[in-house]
């Protein structure tokens, strides 16, 4: 709670603001954020990463133990998260919006990693027609960053239980 109750206190401190990288730390984790944009309400953020050193050996078997426990807690965005692919040299496990979301330009979706060496990361992409997909802002309510705050709180510690 301590990581997360920063994190939306420092928001705060950020109302306003555009293009500034927010950090809070809390022992061995630091939570950063790239915001685009800073409102009273929501943030566009373009990245949300947990980062520790506890998870610098922890097996792929348990990445994916977690993953599938985050895709669970995290049912609160735009659309369900799920596991698509382990990479098991680089103990990474990738989860994205399943299905994602769809209009005539093309599709939209979050994307989140669960590494080794230690990280919790979520972006959200845009694949246009004919186009290599692209990196865009998430607009997230301040309430759904602390949610999501927690959760990768909690998958790290599930990892660290295990």
């Amino acid at each position: 709670m301590k990581l997360r109750d920063e994190f939306l206190q420092e928001l705060q401190n950020h109302l306003g603001q555009t293009n500034c990288d927010l950090a809070v730390t809390d022992g061995p984790r630091t939570l950063n954020c790239k915001i685009e944009q800073c409102d009273p309400l929501a943030v566009a953020i373009t990245q949300l990463t947990l980062e520790t050193s506890e998870l610098a050996s922890v097996d792929v078997a348990k990445l994916q133990a977690a993953s599938q426990s985050l895709c669970q807690r995290v049912n609160y965005l735009l659309e369900p998260i799920s596991p698509i692919e382990t990479d098991a040299d680089g103990c990474v496990v990738q989860m994205r919006s399943s299905p994602p979301q769809k209009n005539d330009a093309g599709r939209y979706y979050y994307e989140l990693l669960l590494r080794r060496g230690g990280a919790v990361a979520l972006c959200r992409y845009e694949k246009l027609a004919g186009t290599a997909r692209s990196q865009v802002a998430a607009t997230l309510t301040h309430e759904v960053l602390g949610r999501l705050t927690e959760d990768f709180n909690a998958t790290i510690d599930e990892v660290l239980a295990s």
